[in-house]
Formats: structure tokens, C-alpha cells, sequence
């Protein structure tokens, strides 16, 4: 019986033994999970061969069309008051405007196809515009937002290549996990993103035990001057570099979890998680959570000193969404920005925009503001650049018996500087494939508080789409 344990390793060195395997090497715990999705599920199943019947006959598949397409046309119209008064109105327009309101009309057609052969497929997302304002003559342009090839071997093995939107994360106007995504616009969450070109898959493996579904999400993306070179948003410039990582994906106890990590030799590692779960049929809560090591936060003082902060960033986000029986959806969520500034360093930045105009102003020199411009550009003038946020969403669907009605306000609040928005919003669909979207965005704030001093009061936004 002694003989018997001691040849098993106590729990606590097993323990560290886990450890140092994943701080060594996560890409060897990438490895035994793939042998452990890859490994027959009958290895793993209950003998229930006496009191089973066999139900196994086939039932013949509706055809499928090996293609699909559909696009959209939208024209929208957009009015912008600006706030002549701000910090960042005199730092882009040091000269001011004779005008004090913004119009732009923009023409827009999406398209999106895709056609399978075999274990092959192929899809395309595209998308063009072409637009009038008050600053500008005609301009047009066009991108592609994603154009991939995936490989479908069986229907737990998938692998992707092309230009791809990566889809982590469980928060609603905050992805911190979402290592290989785009950051989203906090103004319209919803709105369809733009993908990096990567070689991705995903291995999927169903059990019978209470790990009901796992799976593994590997990505390669690189960067250069020619390929993602507008990755991260990354203030040092582009470098070449082959970025990898990947998602883990539980479904355990009704839950979904995912773990996530992405590398570099030429960025800062970072390690994330995050979680949903149902607590009633018409309640769901969700977090995220990130840490980005040795990030480097760069920081200037009023007199446009510029040095570095070297630290861990912890980013996380916390969240709800409700559903009442009246049909009224409340999205309530926090975020903690651990790459964000404080409120005092934010007061530094602004009063060097300040004294820069003034200086413009008295001696018409540009080099202070210049300074400020520079700043702003790579890193102060961006959505969400403090440490902490709240969101709320509420929507009612088709009130007083309004059929295909949607109206809906979210609200943005800065914890730090006591500033934020309210942007009410209403859609409508009358008409088949016709819909209809009125929004209008109100900033409020005090002097130095980042919804303050933002170029614009208001922003009123009308769209009208056709789908086919």
C-alpha cells in the first residue's frame, strides 16, 4: 500500500509542475489539449450499451445551395454642431470656422457572398462609399472588410485563411480579451467590423461529462508595412513581427469560458479570460478580464514633456443583460481600463493644448500646439482613453404595438472626470428589407473632462437601408 503511493506525486507538485509547464510554454498546453479534443469520444464515455436503444438511422438533408449572397444600400445623412469652446475645436482649428455646424451625406453599398465546393469555401465581405461635406468635394473609397478561405475537413475541424473578423469576447461595448479584433465604435457597438488577415481553425470536441464542449481557437497574424499594419493602433510605428496566440473554449455548468493569449517578439504578451452565463432564462451576466505585460504608457506634463510608464495593465469588464416580460432589454456593464490615464494626467495634457493656442493666439508661433496635435494623434485624442467607464443600454421592442419599431437610448459615463453622452436612437422597418435609423448624440461635461472637451456638442445621424 506505501509502495502504491508513493509512486504519485504529492497534489502541490503537481500543481507546480502545471505551473511552470504554462508559464514555459503555452504553446505545449495548447498541444495536449489538442490530443485531448483529438481523442475518440467513445474513451471517455459511460457503458450504457444494456439500457440504450439504438436510434441510429439517417434522415435524409433538405438541399442546400452551395451559395449565398445578399448586400445592402444605404444612405445616411450626418450633422455635427461643434463646440467652438472646446480645447480640442481650437487645437484642430486654431483659425476657428465660419461655420459652427458639420454636414457629410454618405452613399454606402455592402456586399457579402459566399460559395462551398466540397470542404472549401469561400467568402467575401465588401464594402464601398462615396461621399459629400462641407470640407470636401466628392471622395469615395471602398475596402475589403473580409475575404477568407476555410477548409472544412469534418464538422469539428475548421481552418481559415484570408482576412477574418476574430469574435472574442462575451462584453457588449468593451471587448479588453479581443487580442486580434479591431476595438470597437462605442457610439454604434453593433456595427460590422473590419478583419486582419491571419491563419486561424478551430478544433471542437462534445463529452458526456459535465465539460460538455471544448474547443481550440489558434491564430497566426502578421505584421509588417504591408500586411495588418494598422494592428493595435501601436503608437511605436510598424515593426515586422509574426504575432500568435489563441482562444480555449469551455462550456461547463451552463457557462461559456474562454481563455486567450497572444505573443510577440516585438509586442507585450498578454493573457486574458472571460465568462456568460444565464442565471434565469431572461438574465445573463458576462465578464472579461485582461493583463497586458510590461505595457508602456506614454505620458506628457503641461509643458509637452513627454516620458514613459512601464507597468502590468489589468484591463477588465463586467456586465448584464435583462430581459423584461414587457420586452424591454437593459445592457448594464463596467469597464476597467487599466491602459487608460487618470484625470490628472488628462488636465496635463489639456492645459498644453490650451497654452499651445494661446500661444498661437498671442505670437503665432505653432510649435506648442504642434506638440499637442502630435500627442493627440498617437495617444490622447481616442474613445474610452481614461480608466473607468459605465454603459447603459435600455431598448423597448415595438412599443404601444408599433410593429418593427425599436426605439432605444444608451448612455456613456466617465467615472473619472464626471463627463459622458446620451445618444437616444430609434429604427424602424415599415416596409420588407426597407429600414429606417434616427440618432442623435448629446455630449456633456465640464472644462478638462474628456466628453467636455470634445470637438463636437452634438452629433444627429439619419440613415435609410435597403437590404437584397
Amino acid at each position: 500500500m506505501q509502495l502504491m503511493q508513493s509512486q504519485n506525486p504529492p497534489e502541490s507538485e503537481i500543481t507546480k509542475l502545471s505551473l511552470q509547464i504554462w508559464r514555459r510554454s503555452p504553446a505545449f498546453l495548447f498541444f495536449l489539449i489538442f490530443i485531448y479534443i483529438s481523442t475518440p469520444g467513445y474513451i471517455f464515455a459511460e457503458d450504457k450499451s444494456s439500457d440504450t436503444i439504438d436510434l441510429d438511422f439517417e434522415i435524409p438533408e433538405a438541399e442546400k445551395k452551395p451559395y449565398s449572397f445578399n448586400a445592402e444600400i444605404k444612405i445616411s445623412e450626418t450633422i455635427r454642431g461643434f463646440d467652438k469652446d472646446s480645447l480640442l475645436f481650437n487645437q484642430k482649428y486654431p483659425n476657428s470656422r465660419d461655420d459652427g455646424t458639420f454636414f457629410q451625406t454618405d452613399l454606402n453599398l455592402r456586399a457579402e457572398g459566399s460559395y462551398e465546393i466540397g470542404i472549401v469555401k469561400l467568402y467575401a465581405r465588401l464594402s464601398g462609399e462615396l461621399y459629400y461635406n462641407n470640407d470636401e468635394d466628392w471622395e469615395n473609397g471602398q475596402r475589403t472588410e473580409e475575404a477568407y478561405v476555410s477548409l472544412l475537413p469534418s464538422p469539428s475541424l475548421t481552418l481559415d485563411i484570408g482576412k477574418k473578423v476574430s469574435k472574442w469576447g462575451k462584453g457588449y461595448a468593451w471587448n479588453p480579451a479581443a487580442f486580434f479584433s479591431r476595438p470597437k465604435d462605442i457610439e454604434d457597438p453593433d456595427a460590422t467590423q473590419e478583419g486582419y488577415y491571419v491563419v486561424s481553425g478551430d478544433l471542437i470536441k462534445s463529452t458526456d461529462s459535465p465539460l460538455r464542449t471544448i474547443a481550440l481557437t489558434p491564430v497566426i497574424l502578421p505584421v509588417s508595412e504591408d500586411i495588418n499594419d494598422k494592428w493595435g493602433n501601436d503608437e511605436r510605428g510598424t515593426e515586422r513581427d509574426i504575432l500568435w496566440g489563441g482562444k480555449i473554449y469551455f462550456f461547463a455548468f451552463d457557462t461559456d469560458m474562454d481563455i486567450m493569449f497572444l505573443a510577440g517578439e516585438k509586442v507585450e504578451d498578454r493573457f486574458g479570460a472571460d465568462f456568460s452565463k444565464n442565471i434565469s432564462v431572461n438574465f445573463e451576466i458576462h465578464g472579461e478580464a485582461a493583463i497586458v505585460l510590461d505595457y508602456v504608457r506614454y505620458v506628457t506634463d503641461q509643458q509637452g514633456n513627454l516620458t514613459q510608464k512601464k507597468y502590468n495593465a489589468k484591463n477588465y469588464l463586467l456586465g448584464i443583460r435583462y430581459l423584461t416580460s414587457h420586452d424591454t432589454t437593459y445592457i448594464f456593464e463596467y469597464f476597467r481600463n487599466g491602459q487608460g490615464y487618470t484625470r490628472d494626467e488628462m488636465k496635463d495634457y489639456f492645459t498644453l493644448v490650451e497654452d499651445g493656442y494661446k500661444e498661437y493666439v498671442s505670437t503665432q508661433t505653432m510649435a506648442k500646439l504642434s506638440e499637442s496635435r502630435q500627442y493627440g494623434h498617437q495617444f490622447y485624442n481616442r474613445q474610452t482613453v481614461m480608466k473607468d467607464y459605465l454603459y447603459l443600454k435600455v431598448s423597448q421592442k415595438e412599443p404601444y404595438d408599433i410593429l418593427y419599431f425599436t426605439p432605444s437610448v444608451a448612455c456613456i459615463y466617465n467615472v473619472n472626470d464626471k463627463s459622458g453622452s446620451i445618444i437616444p436612437q430609434i429604427t424602424y422597418t415599415p416596409i420588407t428589407n426597407f429600414e429606417f435609423e434616427f440618432k442623435t448624440t448629446f455630449l456633456l461635461g465640464k472644462d478638462y473632462a474628456e466628453y467636455g472637451e470634445k470637438l463636437n456638442d452634438y452629433k444627429v445621424y439619419a440613415a435609410v437601408r435597403y437590404y437584397f
